[in-house]
């Protein structure tokens, strides 16, 4: 098989050369510890980090019973994901939950980041920050948007609906799941508030808005759904 001209000339040869090397070197890495990404240093290696990471992980021993608020599990990391620089990258989002019940409470459970919110994955963080590919061409990476919005503020705010709107979907999809391992359904004072005897929706579509800055709840799109409209729990 004849190869194309240009990878034969030499501009072709230096190309795909420093292609392969940056390619070994990354597989190199990244086969080195998938749980280097679990890790503060990870961060360090290209600047250096303002929040420690113990400020939005979760900080509670496991349940010792239904009736506490304590998880029922460890947090499941995963392969490849990326569990630090939460407050780096989300700063506004970090300080509205530093004001919430979730982190300041008189039981001392702080629920961190990934007790609601699942984590990027290491390819989703590097597509987003480095190469981001929309309908087939190179286009704005969301993380310039996020980027930005941490410097701009007005900016952050039209983000946020939507970010909002795709994480409440994300949570009605897995029946909020993430909820309910410290929230514990099968309590006797989950079971002592009528709503949640005789309501079909799952805790999200009504809890919300308890730990970040109030965004309101997407319209639904026909009136056929409009007797489902949600109803806010604000934090206390």
């Amino acid at each position: 098989m004849k190869l194309p001209d240009f990878l034969r000339s030499t501009t072709g040869i230096v190309i795909t050369s420093v292609v392969a090397v940056v390619l070994l070197v990354s597989i190199g890495l990244l086969s080195w510890s998938h749980s280097r990404f679990t890790r503060s240093n990870v961060c360090l290696t290209c600047h250096e980090i303002f929040v420690e990471p113990e400020e939005y992980m979760q900080s509670a021993e496991l349940s010792e019973s239904v009736e506490d608020f304590r998880p029922t599990k460890e947090i499941d990391l995963g392969h490849w994901n990326m569990t630090v620089g939460c407050a780096e990258c989300h700063a506004y989002p970090f300080e509205e939950y530093r004001e919430s019940a979730h982190y300041d409470n008189e039981r001392g459970i702080k629920a961190g980041c990934l007790g609601c919110h699942n984590p990027h994955s290491v390819r989703e963080f590097l597509v987003w920050k480095f190469f981001y590919i929309n309908k087939g061409t190179i286009g704005e990476s969301p993380f310039h948007t996020i980027s930005s919005g941490l410097r701009d503020i007005p900016e952050w705010e039209d983000t946020r609906p939507l970010l909002a709107h795709e994480v409440r979907e994300q949570m009605r999809g897995d029946d909020c799941a993430n909820c309910k391992v410290c929230h514990k359904t099968e309590s006797e004072w989950f079971n002592k508030i009528k709503r949640h005897q005789s309501t079909e929706k799952t805790c999200i579509q009504c809890h919300y808005n308890l730990v970040h800055k109030e965004v309101k709840w997407k319209k639904p799109e026909s009136t056929a759904t409009a007797k489902d409209a949600t109803t806010t729990v604000k934090d206390e």
